[in-house]
């Protein structure tokens, strides 16, 4: 769909949680969460231009919730039990909830779990049925240190995200095949970083 630009990309990791400044909530959110919201943030829209209920959040966590999941079951032991609080982010789709009520969007959302090659056909989708004018894409890899020891794997702390819109000035426009939101950012980031030396 060669009508489609996307006007904002930002890419976060664990370093840049620290220095954010996102309201009372934010710290006690999971790192899924944070980091999607802080990638949000970081696109610098203005949502005040849409309709609220126009603008769409599809958004791919790639190992779901299981490092929430892992640190709710370890606090069984913990005087009190689980945190109440904590539970509230053992579902994949908390961070389009937490998005979601920050900037007051109402429009369709979808949360997918894997590593995020199907976030802009489904944003395409969106467009092309015209239920939305904008499209926040997001894609964000958590995974915490106790929970790459449980599943043998590699630690993760890092969200992607993308602002689509129809026709318009933008810094890419977007092709029909193009799939891979890390090489989108990576590349609309590099022009960026150019562009201002």
């Amino acid at each position: 769909m060669s009508d489609l630009v996307i006007t904002a990309a930002s890419f976060v990791t664990a370093a840049d949680l620290p220095g954010a400044r996102l309201g009372n909530r934010f710290g006690r959110m999971d790192l899924p969460s944070q980091l999607s919201l802080l990638a949000v943030e970081n696109l610098g829209v203005n949502f005040d231009a849409f309709s609220r209920d126009r603008i769409g959040l599809c958004l791919a966590v790639r190992s779901g919730s299981l490092s929430t999941d892992v640190e709710y079951w370890r606090g069984r032991d913990a005087a009190g039990g689980p945190s109440p609080m904590l539970f509230t982010y053992t579902l994949p789709s908390a961070p389009i909830g937490e998005i979601a009520i920050r900037h007051r969007l109402t429009g369709p959302d979808l949360c997918l779990i894997g590593d995020g090659n199907a976030v802009l056909a489904e944003a395409r989708d969106w467009f092309r049925r015209d239920e939305v004018d904008g499209c926040l894409c997001v894609v964000c890899d958590a995974v915490t240190p106790a929970t790459a020891e449980m599943i043998q794997g590699l630690p993760q702390a890092e969200a992607r995200a993308l602002f689509l819109q129809r026709e318009g000035q933008g810094a890419l426009a977007l092709r029909e095949n193009d799939r891979d939101m890390k090489s989108l950012c990576d590349k609309i980031l590099r022009q960026q970083s150019a562009s201002a030396k």
